[in-house]
């Protein structure tokens, strides 16, 4: 499973649940550089895009998944706004 967290409240429903085996994709702005080294060095497979993603855009939301699926082939994508 990937999980796209697109905004703040978003990821942190993803840092809720148990997240092994999960790859995390965020829109930019949602976590910081900090944050982001932070879970790459805990071992997260975490990966950021290099543009905002609005809720309310769905073109951007499904380009954005549209890429993950070409990373994750047959995986199943959780999108969380």
């Amino acid at each position: 499973m990937v999980f796209l967290a697109i905004t703040r409240s978003g990821y942190e429903d993803f840092a809720r649940i148990d997240a092994s085996g999960v790859s995390l994709w965020v829109g930019a702005g949602v976590l910081s550089a900090e944050e982001l080294s932070s879970l790459r060095a805990d071992g997260l497979d975490v990966s950021d895009f290099n543009f905002e993603i609005r809720r309310e855009d769905s073109v951007a939301i499904e380009g954005a998944v549209a890429t993950i699926q070409e990373h994750h082939p047959g995986e199943v994508v959780w999108v969380q706004a």
